[in-house]
């Protein structure tokens, strides 16, 4: 599982991490949104025992010098190889492969099963995961078949019952079509330049 700290408050992110540790003894991850300056949510997180740290959204050189010291597991999400070879070199243990499929904030605008071979060409033998536009075994079967170690899913975990989803947004998650999404930058609130993969609603239209 991941867990989205980008945003949390000092607080917070010690007190999830420990409420997650307490249910389970399996991995997990925080994921940080590299737009912001997150040296001190890194360093909560470290202290707080969270074994693995995902990075997004920015450059990770100056983040990788206390990952390595800390020994956590870190996983970097790339939108081309160039990227892809950077995290490499800077120490990434597990690299992140997200197609313009993705939905929520989508760093690459090249197309999942083209993106994740050159990026597992790129790095190997590192480990690749995929993300963007994977839904179900046949998405995660076409995955191992370019080379990727695994896949990781967002929007399908949207319409579980254990999420907290509006119901609204579940239902409309499950009767969406292949042509339903847009890549837009319209929900850039805080954000600028931040394009996403949404749902389209009146609100876009």
């Amino acid at each position: 599982g991941m867990q989205a700290v980008s945003w949390h408050e000092p607080a917070a992110n010690t007190a999830e991490i420990a409420a997650i540790r307490q249910r389970t003894t399996r991995p997990f991850a925080v994921n940080l949104a590299l737009q912001w300056d997150q040296h001190s949510r890194l360093a909560q997180c470290i202290d707080a025992g969270a074994p693995v740290v995902s990075l997004f959204w920015g450059d990770p050189t100056a983040y990788f010098p206390r990952l390595r010291a800390a020994k956590v597991k870190t996983n970097v999400t790339v939108g081309s190889a160039d990227e892809a070879r950077r995290a490499a070199d800077l120490g990434a243990d597990v690299i992140c492969a997200q197609g313009v499929e993705a939905g929520g904030h989508v760093w690459s605008k090249v197309g999942t099963l083209v993106l994740l071979p050159a990026v597992v060409d790129a790095v190997a033998p590192l480990p690749v995961i995929a993300a963007g536009g994977i839904a179900d075994g046949r998405g995660l079967a076409a995955v191992l078949a370019l080379g990727g170690a695994g896949a990781w899913i967002g929007t399908r975990f949207l319409a579980t019952p254990e999420a907290y989803t509006h119901e609204e947004w579940k239902r409309r998650i499950v009767a969406a079509r292949e042509t339903d999404t847009v890549y837009t930058e319209l929900f850039d609130l805080d954000w600028p330049k931040a394009p996403h993969r949404v749902l389209r609603n009146s609100t876009y239209e």
